[in-house]
């Protein structure tokens, strides 16, 4: 919670060594009490929960096993060494990573808060960005970058995959169903391996290509409309605020789960506390669990008895909520919503594009999707009630598009998906108990979770291989962005190309005038992108007297030029000798506004 904690002494004294002291003296404040109230056992009791006990093989033979999957993919996936001096990534961090990497170095770099934009000058960050902080304090107290980022990764990634199993466990209490559940969700993938089985009776070297090619594996081809992403490589490994999300939003089910089940007004305050917490962990995640949330109180208020006491405690979690997520919303989500220049609108089936509606969702969810009905029919009443919950996360996910990028309504659908992966496996483990001892029996589990993780394993392996396989930046722009961290303002704002591989922005944390479509564009800010992209490739290509005129209009007061700007503009060379040069390494140069 430490991404949150530092917001308060940070919106008074900026993202500074200051406010982490300060941070850290508030923090033993509650262990003080504790301890003076209980002793050191009310520390003890806190660490060591008595009700999750006796899961010792499970934590050694599948948390661990997952947990060192995800970090082997996190190593050599972010900012891997290369024998040139540069760092390179593997496919799934080639492009989004950069950005976090932008976020967490200029939250250092600049000690502002609310932080800038890093990607558009003039602009406050309004994408959620908690969890990058986590980082941009490692980093302020000189972790190097790479590190900075592994680090609370590595931390996460195991709270990820513990939190998954428990609350399988929670909402099902069979360890055999958690088991399964986390291997279908860590390992998902649908039927999409069937057509790279086909494909080889005609070419034998199909299933070479899965590991060689960019981006054309079983759970992604768009050809043959497979959109549904593997949970580990593209949604945990390049994507730093989901994972952060479902790792505070898995908790928060365990904990709403417990407080319907035993009445635990504990249960309802803990929800409230860490719900409170993720507008700006995750905004995806925040909104799932306000439609569970909606769903499973009509769901449950028919049944309960002592309907005053209910309504009491879910008044009182909405109350932590609002208290701590109101001002998140109002000072950045809302803030993001208005200026977006694709808002909030109407769209049926997600990213199908060609296949009938029930059939896209068989071939992409496989397994999970085909057996979806028999598992509600056989789950208990309160299961049915989460079943309607995850259907109504779906629904709105399926109905409704919250950002430019139609294809990021997978955030909202993974938290569907998690929540029938736990009881189709419910129901899986019921078949087997009914089956087992029957001839042909294990063929027949084997079978299953062959067909459930099949193409997430090919998956996985294709990442595996692709690891430091792309470059990113080079030894002269790891040295050039050093230079500028040494010698230019903390707030100065360059101009630069629109490319996403930019070292000002990404690894000096410089406020660039406009970055790339990627971020800038999928952040609803579409038209200042078009508006600003358009006036780079003229100011570039322009003369020096419009390329000066520009700049001081826009407190520009730096131009770079590398690679990416010589190649991607008709650039006019001659204005660069009017031009202050103050640094030239390689194929990079830094020229300052006179």
């Amino acid at each position: 919670m430490q991404s949150c904690g530092i917001i308060i002494p940070s919106l008074f004294f900026g993202f500074t060594v200051l406010s982490h002291i300060i941070l850290l003296i508030l923090s033993f404040l509650p262990l003080l009490f504790i301890i003076k109230k209980n002793g050191l056992n009310g520390i003890k009791n806190i660490v060591f929960s008595k009700s999750e006990t006796n899961h010792k093989k499970v934590f050694i033979f599948l948390i661990l096993p997952l947990t060192v999957l995800i970090s082997v993919l996190l190593t050599n996936h972010i900012l891997v060494p290369t024998e040139s001096g540069g760092v390179a990534s593997g496919q799934a961090t080639y492009g989004d990573l950069n950005m976090h990497l932008g976020f967490i170095t200029s939250i250092a770099e600049q000690g502002k808060f609310p932080p800038d934009y890093v990607f558009l000058s003039g602009y406050k960050l309004d994408y959620p960005f908690f969890v990058n902080m986590l980082s941009s304090s490692l980093y302020l107290f000189g972790c190097p970058l790479r590190w900075a980022v592994l680090i609370p990764s590595y931390v996460i990634a195991m709270l990820l995959v513990m939190g998954f199993y428990f609350v399988g466990y929670k909402i099902t209490n069979k360890k055999s169903v958690a088991v399964l559940a986390t291997l279908f969700f860590f390992l998902c993938g649908g039927f999409g391996f069937t057509y790279f089985l086909n494909g080889a009776r005609q070419d034998s070297t199909i299933f070479t290509r899965i590991f060689t090619e960019f981006y054309k594996t079983p759970t992604n081809l768009n050809e043959n409309n497979i959109r549904w992403a593997n949970s580990i490589c593209d949604m945990i490994i390049p994507q730093r605020t989901t994972m952060a999300g479902w790792c505070v939003f898995l908790p928060c089910l365990w904990f709403l789960v417990d407080a319907l089940k035993n009445k635990s007004r504990k249960s309802y305050i803990i929800t409230g506390i860490l719900a409170g917490c993720l507008p700006m962990i995750h905004t995806h995640s925040f909104l799932a669990l306000g439609i569970i949330c909606a769903t499973l109180f009509f769901a449950f208020l028919f049944k309960e008895e002592n309907k005053k006491e209910y309504i009491i405690n879910w008044v009182i979690f909405g109350t932590i909520t609002a208290i701590l997520a109101v001002p998140q919303l109002f000072l950045w989500t809302f803030q993001q919503t208005s200026q977006n220049s694709y808002p909030i609108r109407f769209h049926f089936n997600w990213v199908n594009q060609q296949d009938p509606y029930i059939w896209f969702y068989i071939k992409n969810w496989g397994i999970i999707a085909l057996f979806a009905l028999p598992a509600v029919i056989y789950a208990n009443k309160d299961n049915k009630k989460l079943f309607v919950s995850a259907l109504a996360v779906f629904a709105v996910a399926e109905l409704v598009l919250f950002q430019p990028n139609e294809y990021d309504n997978n955030k909202l659908l993974f938290i569907s998906y998690m929540i029938i992966t736990i009881l189709v496996s419910d129901w899986f483990i019921y078949i087997w108990n009914r089956l087992k001892g029957i001839k042909g029996s294990v063929y027949v589990a084997i079978l299953i979770i062959f067909l459930g993780t099949f193409s997430g394993v090919l998956t996985i392996g294709r990442e595996i291989y692709s690891g430091g396989m792309y470059e990113t930046f080079s030894k002269d722009m790891i040295e050039m962005s050093e230079y500028i961290k040494e010698n230019t303002p903390k707030n100065a704002v360059f101009l630069t190309s629109t490319t996403f591989i930019n070292p000002v922005a990404t690894l000096a944390g410089r406020n660039i005038y406009v970055g790339s479509s990627l971020y800038v564009y999928f952040h609803g800010l579409g038209d200042e992108y078009s508006r600003r992209s358009k006036e780079v490739e003229n100011v570039y290509k322009g003369s020096y007297e419009d390329l000066v005129a520009f700049c001081t209009k826009n407190n520009i007061e730096y131009v770079y030029v590398g690679n990416y700007e010589l190649n991607s503009y008709n650039l006019n060379v001659q204005i660069l000798d009017k031009l202050e040069k103050i640094k030239n390494i390689g194929t990079e140069t830094l020229y300052k506004i006179k």
